[in-house]
């Protein structure tokens, strides 16, 4: 598990994480499989058909095997960035497979009872059923393609019901994933979790033989489980905006306008050009003649 987790953790920051998907909330229903671990229970004896009763301690006095199980839960979050969080409420079961009690446990419990003791007459149920509520934070990037990962952990509390009693312990798990995005707001993924609990106790009673017994029960439950997501995404990762277009340059300025000069005539020319020459004067008064004398 310490080896899927550290190279998913390894994965997740490599991956393109300029890539991340927009912040915003997310709900999702996630179900699968669940491997649950064998549970070694420290057994407390109590024979109450004698006066005083008598009371012994057994180390792993009782060793329960389960058969696969189902893993369903609902999450709820908000992913910021390359981070998300979320809250997530779950329901594991798994039958139980095989009950096996130590050999000192059951040479006692036959020597009080005055017969030999079997297994079989120690009872565990038929299932262990753990109702979970966690707190998860994630690393989360994309890969590009529309594939993303994400790695982290979460703790909360589990409420466990086995052998006909119930209890409820811390727990905590390691959870790793993989989603691909079918649509804008909405991924498919597979996702992998480690769980544990802390200590939890379980007490139940029986007779053989005529000789009374009730035994306390303690131990962890752990498990590993597969499971298949959806999860709808409110805030849409759709393709990036267009780029707006540049605007285009604005025109030259027109060029000034020449250079002019006015002629003394009044005439307007370019400044390079010659004034038309002056016109000729008017030509002299004709002389006045005089009449001659009779």
């Amino acid at each position: 598990m310490r080896k899927y987790l550290l190279a998913a953790a390894v994965a997740v920051p490599v991956a393109t994480p300029a890539l991340a998907g927009a912040p915003g909330p997310y709900v999702g229903i996630e179900g699968g499989v669940t491997f649950p671990h064998s549970s070694d229970l420290d057994v407390v004896l109590n024979n109450s058909s004698i006066t005083p009763s008598t009371t012994a301690t057994y180390g792993n006095g009782l060793n329960v095997d389960y058969k696969t199980g189902y893993d369903l839960d609902a999450i709820a979050g908000y992913k910021l960035g390359l981070f998300r969080l979320e809250v997530e409420g779950g329901y594991k079961h798994a039958k139980v497979k095989d009950l096996n009690v130590s050999t000192p446990l059951l040479t006692d419990v036959g020597t009080a009872a005055g017969v030999t003791a079997t297994s079989a007459d120690f009872n565990a149920g038929d299932h262990i059923g753990i109702k979970t509520l966690m707190a998860n934070a994630l690393l989360d990037g994309d890969f590009g393609g529309g594939f993303g990962g994400y790695v982290g952990g979460g703790a909360g509390r589990a409420w466990a019901s086995f052998s006909g009693d119930d209890d409820s312990a811390w727990a905590y798990q390691g959870i790793a994933g993989l989603r691909y995005a079918l649509s804008p707001n909405v991924d498919a993924g597979l996702k992998y979790r480690y769980f544990r609990t802390g200590n939890l106790g379980f007490s139940d009673a029986f007779a053989l033989n005529g000789t009374n017994f009730t035994t306390a029960a303690s131990g962890h439950y752990s498990s590993h489980s597969i499971l298949a997501s959806l999860v709808y995404n409110f805030n849409s990762r759709g393709e990036a905006p267009l780029p707006v277009p540049a605007a285009a340059p604005a025109p030259p300025p027109p060029p000034p306008p020449p250079a002019t000069q006015t002629c003394p005539d009044g005439s307007v020319i370019a400044a390079t050009g010659a004034c038309p020459a002056p016109p000729p004067p008017p030509p002299p008064p004709a002389p006045v003649e005089r009449g001659e004398r009779g």
